[in-house]
């Protein structure tokens, strides 16, 4: 596959992933001249009118969103039976990928990444469309920190009666409602309980169910109660702990009403999270089952609801305090005049809070300045340097992020320039090994590598993607094709018909013409091709062949003078014939068969091909002798 032009336009540059149904590419949109992702039927389904339909239910699907965080699909076709996909490439890593890497996330990293995902199935919904196949292995993470919902192979337009297909369903077991492990139809809500699985899994590091198999999996998923994530991190607040269990409800109506619903609550808990308000599990509630969890989150809701009217009891304290002051400080103010004053002063200054850096590294610096504002920090750029972050984008910052720092500190900021660019040399023309000598000096990596038949040099580089010239970022892929060296007519002679044919059919040319020809060797074996063994030709060029015909047999000659028996005067039926003995049979051939007169001298010349021959003479129909060759 890879190396296929399909459409005239999409070339396959390598395998990137793949799943049950498709295989998924990375290629080169050769009209546009951008790199994107093709996702092609596998070819055992591609004759079965079922997953074909599905297929190309997907791109229907897919084609109709369009959001920030949902990967975009350009185009869909179909090339010579394969049936294909065309999608933004997204480079980055799958959530799966990160979480493996680095274990439990961040509760505001997860946070973060749960409010992108639950936007793009509050558009999907609005669509009528229910992804039914949400879980890490489909959440893409883009470089410059953008979350993209993929993969909608397996979704369903709501009002599809195939919706209700038992057994239809295809995702991992592992992230399954309850509705889908029991056979039933999926509804926007288990797209929400995959959700909650999938936050889990981020601030945990591990999936909330485990089994020997997808059904033991889907019946815990249908009967058991999940443990709260805390109990697993204690770093994960309460309050993520609420949003989870509530998403995880076994029943439906017991979830969040809609995904918008559910994007709120985790925004809510990001900025409660950012603000230093949210609560760790105490010692003294080491457990909480789902009853727990729903009486700890009204409480809660009560208490969020203070605080819009009250931040905190601390703040609380804080500005009964300060009213305090201010009256006695009026009053000495009125007594002492200035030392009144000097003494607000002092105690301002002495009473600064701490507040959490919040996680700003790797967002855009408008969405950080916001951030440090709503903790009431200020930022400060030190440096700019190249990263692999768009620019404008957070690379570093100083105090870390969860560090804890007096309100109105300043935050040293370093940001990215963006990705480095070189302009691509122009490498074609060149050996390969200097090639690669050359890029490397530049800092690009080399491959993939294809070698091709050309009239150019063994070696020699004779093209590029990308192109020369092309500013492309330090550290990308330069895909090379190599000349094999032109193309020669492969040696036959000595061959079989049937394999001299394949052998030019293996090297790319095509078998003509045969002609025979009477040779020792034997009959069938090849004598010579035409153009010659080893001259250049190009692919496709016909070549015709000389095939033996067996060895030629050599006659012996003869002469001999016979003479008609009888008087002249009275004529007979005359005839003679050749018995030529030809490897062991007996071949007659008749050489003088006439009316002639006695004593008539006749002289019979030819010639014989076996071991041994004589000649039978006939008068009038009976033999009358025979006489030995030569």
């Amino acid at each position: 596959m890879i190396g296929t032009i399909l459409g005239s336009r999409y070339r396959i540059e390598e395998r990137i992933g793949g799943g049950g149904m498709a295989v998924v590419f990375r290629a080169t949109d050769l009209q546009l001249g951008r790199e994107v992702a093709v996702k092609t039927l596998r070819g055992q389904f591609g004759a079965d009118d079922e997953f074909v339909r599905r297929f190309r239910r997907e791109a229907q699907n897919a084609a109709s969103l369009s959001h920030p965080n949902i990967v975009q699909t350009y185009d869909v076709g179909e090339d010579g039976g394969t049936h294909y996909i065309v999608m933004e490439l997204v480079a980055g890593k799958t959530l799966k990928a990160l979480i493996q890497e680095q274990g439990p996330l961040p509760v505001a990293e997860a946070a973060r990444i749960g409010i992108a995902i639950a936007d793009a199935l509050a558009h999907a919904h609005a669509q009528g469309i229910v992804h039914r196949d949400i879980k890490p292995h489909n959440i893409l993470l883009g470089r410059d920190g953008r979350v993209k919902v993929a993969d909608f192979g397996i979704a369903r337009a709501v009002t599809t009666d195939t919706l209700t297909r038992t057994g239809s369903w295809m995702g991992s077991a592992h992230y399954f409602s309850p509705e889908q492990a029991d056979g039933q139809p999926a509804s926007s809500k288990s797209d929400l309980y995959s959700l909650g699985v999938v936050l889990y899994e981020m601030v945990t590091g591990t999936v909330p169910f485990q089994g020997e198999s997808p059904i033991t999996v889907a019946l815990k998923h249908l009967r058991e109660h999940v443990d709260a994530p805390s109990l697993l991190n204690a770093e994960v607040p309460v309050e993520m702990d609420e949003i989870i269990l509530r998403a995880m409800e076994k029943e439906p109506e017991d979830r969040f009403d809609t995904a918008i619903q559910m994007r709120d609550a985790l925004a809510d808990f990001l900025q409660m999270h950012l603000e230093g308000r949210t609560h760790m599990q105490s010692d003294d509630f080491p457990t909480m089952d789902l009853r727990a969890a729903r009486s700890r989150m009204a409480g809660q809701k009560r208490e969020r609801a203070r605080a819009k009217r009250q931040r905190d009891p601390e703040a609380a304290a804080r500005r009964a305090r300060i009213r305090n002051i201010i009256i006695v400080s009026a009053v000495l103010l009125v007594l002492l005049g200035g030392l009144g004053a000097g003494a607000w002063a002092i105690w301002k200054f002495l009473d600064v809070p701490e507040v959490q850096v919040p996680p700003i590294v790797g967002v855009h610096i408008t969405q950080a300045e916001e951030m440090l504002a709503g903790a009431k920090l200020q930022r400060a750029i030190v440096s700019e340097r190249h990263s692999d972050l768009e620019q404008l984008y957070i690379i570093e910052a100083r105090p870390e992020p969860g560090s804890m720092v007096k309100e109105g500190a300043v935050i040293e900021l370093v940001v990215s320039k963006g990705p480095e660019t070189v302009e691509l040399p122009d490498v074609v023309g060149m050996h390969i090994d200097e090639a690669t000598a050359v890029l490397k000096t530049e800092r690009f990596k080399v491959g993939p590598i294809k070698e091709q038949i050309s009239s150019r040099p063994v070696g020699e580089v004779i093209e590029q993607a990308p192109a020369a010239r092309t500013p492309l970022k330090v550290g990308s892929e330069v895909a090379l094709t190599v000349s094999l060296g032109p193309l020669k007519v492969p040696e036959v002679a000595g061959l079989s018909l049937e394999d001299a044919r394949k052998a030019l059919t293996d090297a790319g040319l095509v078998p003509g013409t045969v002609t025979e020809r009477a040779d020792t060797e034997p009959e069938g074996t090849v004598l010579a091709a035409i153009p010659a063994e080893g001259s250049q030709v190009t692919p496709g060029q016909r070549v015709d062949l000389v095939v033996s015909s067996g060895p030629e047999l050599l006659g012996t000659e003869f002469s001999k003078q016979l003479v008609v028996p009888g008087p002249a005067t009275q004529k007979v039926r005359f005839q003679v014939v050749l018995i030529d003995q030809i490897d062991g049979a007996e071949e007659p051939r008749v050489l003088v068969d006439e009316e002639l007169a006695g004593g008539h001298h006749v002289v019979v010349s030819d010639k014989f091909y076996g071991s041994s021959a004589y000649l039978i003479i006939n008068v009038n129909g009976v033999e009358a002798g025979w006489v030995e060759l030569p």
